[in-house]
């Protein structure tokens, strides 16, 4: 590749005179996690008003240095300074303080909160002071080109978009520092080039620009001063006008940056082995190209324009008609989807499974090959793993580490080990260096083009003219879906290409194009994606319910009737809100029955005839304090002697069902009638209680909604690692989330305690299922960050309404268990369904 021509009349200059003191010092980092050192007496200077570029392989420290500088990682060794101050024991809360703003290359975006609510759960209150909230979202989102509905959730955008939100976040509060890591992975060149436009802007103002990159053509365009780690030392930095692209790549990885690209396919007509003709879809029409043995073609235009749903459709992803033909023979669209081996251009979205270890990610999809009458043979896995690994180069710390531990590179590498291993009839790599160090880059343009070289089609789809040159033999250019223009031999140069590209656009102006951003869908869809939207199909059953079993017997609509439900289903209620709280937070509560069942046997000791007011009192605060003690157990055993939710909260389940049984070995102590009067006081039929639920149960769908503590709880049970590098203190949600579990148990169970009017142990256990039931048909996910405590206080109704129904039906307890089942099954299935269409 030709050395970069010299930087421009920004970079000619230099940007910070040398009497100017460095906004941030780094002084010997080492940081090591357990054995493994990724720095190593590392020492950098940031100064006001640069644009300050960190480069190096992945693994090589980039990400730990950022995480310190942020907070998120406190240095082993060394120390940081702030304009000449040393910060001791750095936090993400002091970096925020002291100025530091971060956009991550994995976009610490809440999929289960809205564009809107996660940039207030993100940025500080005093950002939206003085003004319509929406409003001032909306011109931080116009500052870096994003016009999407506010309203709409995150999980709706697309990675660019996610990207772009990323960085409005970063901007927002005007930092005096700023961290970019691999700002433009995603982003088209429109906006790169408006990215840059702001950066410029801001460093102009005395802003410290710490900018993470592998590419070597944005250092020129953007930075003034360079580092360069490898293997988490310093390998050397200069101001960018004074160092060569090859003394780069000579730090960076030890080789020049001709030897990027491995030879094309010599053979000029060699035999067609893949061949698409008249392929179209929803975003794409007519395409058709041709590659022969040996060769790899390379599938460019302008983001939007239908790359990445070819290849998603010749992965059997999406719909598709035409002809696709492979070593001469037609296959069906079931055989496409079997060949193909597909590299996502979002590893961590569709590449990876986060829960699974390296070698499990490697080998999941070439079980059948590995197995024998369906028992994994582990010698020929490790062995193929091992052979794969070595000639990828992959980087890992062991075959059983977590995934999430190796770089990003690393873990492109592994995706495509998986690809090779499933032995793939074609291969379709979707942007496989995005992300990807210089070094890591190297080593799979060889494995793709060594892959060609031995009979396997090779599709590639990138952003990148330039790596569209270096490693293909064939380029389509798409435009509006449709094959614009196809490049071969010389013709493939990064100037033809995006002449295509920009040529293309204009001839066809007048076609519809491809929305590069989205709105959210108005009326009955906008309302079926929303956490609310169980509340109406509630609504209905209940009402149905009610009517159907009335018909059968005319004294179902009685007062009495009526109070006894909504009585049942305010103690059921407060638990079940309870246990919204602790799904919310992606957790479960299996001990809320027994707590309940607990609390009132305690109660029973205090709160009985003849007692005073003051012995009353002291019963309902042992409740209240019982709670607050159970509460607090179970957040610290999750959140600080790593119990999983269900360890924790099982433990206490069994803990708290034998102190009731100690207390009390079967049905004792008489709760005060008058207390019992007071508290199951009824407005006609209703009674006061069930009204306080309602009151409650909005109260906290606002906070939940338009609160900080609401989006603060939701964003820990959408992703607990973005809400903590957004300086969310997890663990203290958690604790206080499970305390506001335990204290809604409470209040369950002072209702509890007026149904059954005495202390029994035996009481309170089947709450846990109810209440979990309870939520499940209310509408909150189990994997946590979506939900609402109106839909579950609907839930509870429904199934004390179900058991309510059964007695009234003269029917079983089969029956019971039966009607709940179904529920949850049809709660499930509508919910799930009604979501994923509206995604679509």
């Amino acid at each position: 590749m030709p050395e970069v021509a010299p930087m421009n009349d920004m970079h000619a200059q230099t940007a910070v005179a040398a009497e100017v003191a460095p906004k941030i010092r780094l002084s010997g980092i080492t940081k090591r996690f357990g054995g493994v050192t990724a720095l190593s007496d590392v020492s950098v200077d940031i100064y006001p008003g640069e644009v300050h570029a960190i480069l190096g392989e992945n693994g090589a420290g980039k990400s730990t240095l950022m995480n310190i500088i942020a907070g998120v990682f406190r240095p082993t060794e060394g120390t940081v300074e702030f304009d000449g101050v040393t910060v001791n024991q750095i936090t993400p809360e002091k970096a925020a303080a002291l100025g530091v703003s971060v956009s991550y290359q994995h976009p610490a975006v809440l999929d289960d909160l809205s564009v809107l609510e996660n940039l207030r759960v993100a940025l500080p209150a005093r950002v939206f002071q003085g003004g319509d909230p929406a409003a001032i979202a909306r011109g931080m989102l116009a500052d870096v080109g994003l016009d999407v509905d506010l309203h709409l959730r995150a999980d709706a955008l697309t990675v660019g978009q996610k990207h772009l939100l990323e960085i409005a976040k970063a901007l927002a509060t005007r930092p005096p520092v700023l961290i970019l890591d691999e700002p433009t992975a995603a982003l088209d060149q429109d906006a790169t080039e408006m990215l840059f436009d702001r950066i410029r802007a801001v460093v102009a103002q005395g802003t410290a620009v710490i900018y993470i990159t592998h590419r070597l053509a944005e250092l020129r365009q953007i930075a003034h001063r360079v580092t360069v780690l490898r293997d988490g030392r310093h390998k050397g930095g200069a101001l960018v006008r004074d160092v060569t692209d090859d003394d780069l790549m000579a730090m960076i990885v030890g080789r020049s940056l001709a030897s990027a690209f491995p030879p094309k396919c010599a053979d000029a007509a060699p035999p067609t082995n893949f061949a698409v003709a008249g392929l179209s879809g929803g975003a794409f029409h007519d395409v058709g190209f041709a590659v022969g043995r040996g060769q790899i073609i390379g599938i460019a235009g302008v983001e939007g324009n239908g790359q990445a749903q070819v290849m998603r459709a010749l992965a059997g992803l999406e719909p598709w008609r035409g002809t696709v033909t492979l070593n001469g023979k037609t296959m069906t669209t079931a055989e496409v989807a079997e060949k193909s081996a597909y590299m996502p251009s979002d590893r961590h979205a569709e590449g990876i499974i986060a829960d699974l270890t390296v070698r499990e990610n490697a080998t999941f999809s070439a079980l059948d090959q590995l197995s024998r009458l369906g028992i994994m043979n582990r010698r020929a896995e490790l062995a193929e793993v091992n052979r794969l690994f070595g000639s990828l180069a992959v980087k890992t710390p062991g075959l059983d580490a977590g995934i999430l531990s190796l770089s990003g590179g690393n873990q492109q590498k592994v995706v495509m080990a998986r690809a090779l291993m499933s032995q793939p009839g074609f291969i379709l790599a979707n942007e496989p260096t995005q992300g990807v160090d210089v070094g890591a880059r190297f080593e799979i343009y060889r494995i793709l083009r060594e892959v060609s070289q031995s009979g396997t089609p090779v599709i590639v789809n990138s952003s990148d003219a330039a790596e569209l040159e270096g490693l293909c033999d064939i380029v389509i250019v798409l435009s509006r879906g449709h094959v614009a223009e196809t490049l071969t031999g010389a013709d493939v140069t990064e100037e033809r290409i995006v002449a295509a590209a920009v040529k293309a656009q204009t001839h066809l102006a007048d076609d519809p194009a491809t929305p590069t951003n989205t709105r959210t869908k108005g009326g009955l869809r906008a309302f079926i994606q929303s956490d609310n939207a169980t509340v109406a199909p509630l609504a209905v059953v209940i009402a149905a319910l009610g009517l159907y079993v009335f018909s059968q017997n005319g004294n179902y609509f009685s007062a009495f009737n009526i109070s006894n439900i909504l009585l049942l289903a305010t103690a059921l209620g407060f638990i079940a809100m309870g246990q919204t709280i602790a799904l919310l937070m992606g957790g479960i509560d299996l001990s809320v029955g027994p707590l309940a069942g607990f609390l009132v046997v305690v109660a029973s000791f205090f709160i009985n005839d003849g007692q005073s007011p003051q012995t009353i009192a002291v019963g309902f605060a042992l409740m209240v304090s019982g709670a607050l003690v159970v509460g607090s157990i179970n957040g610290l055993l999750i959140r600080f002697a790593n119990f999983t939710p269900i360890a924790a909260t099982l433990a206490m389940y069994i803990g708290l069902q034998g102190m009731s049984f100690v207390l009390r070995d079967g049905p004792d102590g008489y709760i005060n009638f008058a207390v019992m009067d007071f508290i199951g006081w009824k407005l006609g039929p209703i009674p006061v209680a069930f009204v306080v639920l309602v009151v409650v149960a909005l109260v906290a769908e606002y906070v939940l909604r338009a609160r900080r503590t609401g989006w603060q709880l939701r964003a820990v049970g959408s992703d607990e690692g973005a809400a903590r590098r957004m300086g969310i203190r997890v663990d203290r949600v958690a604790v206080l989330g499970y305390i506001a579990v335990a204290l809604c148990t409470a209040l369950g169970a002072v209702m509890l305690m007026v149904q059954i009017g005495v202390g029994d142990p035996q009481q309170g256990v089947s709450y846990t299922l109810a209440s979990i039931t309870a939520v499940v048909l209310g509408g909150t996910s189990l994997r946590g960050g979506r939900g609402t405590f109106i839909g579950t206080v609907m839930g509870a109704i429904l199934l004390t309404q179900v058991l309510n129904a059964v007695s009234f039906l003269g029917l079983s307890q089969t029956w019971q268990y039966l009607f709940q089942g179904v529920l949850i099954l049809a709660a499930a299935l509508i919910y799930s369904t009604a979501r994923s269409q509206t995604k679509a």
